[in-house]
């Protein structure tokens, strides 16, 4: 089976097929929809995956060391790397979505 490459489509499909992708997200109504659809998109190490980049965001911004973060989340040094360089752009969707999780917990 071929290898699906986004790069690979003409520019104008990609961004039809990466719009499409975000209306999905958006039009979905609660919760309960944003868990089903990523069950159904993603398997559970993959949620995982995604979740433990958000973390490292969250204890990047509270200014824990790439040190710290290795001992606690056992992830290597160049995956902090990469989430701290998306970090300091100034449209980086960490920056949002750690906010949010913080007054999230807040409120627990």
């Amino acid at each position: 089976m071929p290898i699906f490459h986004l790069n690979d489509l003409p520019k104008e499909k990609r961004i039809q097929m990466i719009g499409e992708f975000y209306d999905t997200i958006d039009s979905l109504k609660d919760r309960s929809e944003v868990r089903l659809f990523f069950k159904s998109l993603l398997t559970a190490d993959e949620i995982a995956t995604l979740m433990r980049r958000i973390e490292i965001a969250v204890l990047l911004s509270a200014k824990f060391t790439y040190h710290k973060i290795t001992e606690i989340l056992g992830v290597g040094k160049s995956k902090i790397s990469n989430v701290h360089k998306n970090l300091l752009q100034d449209d980086s969707g960490y920056k949002i979505i750690v906010k949010r999780l913080l007054d999230n917990r807040k409120n627990r």
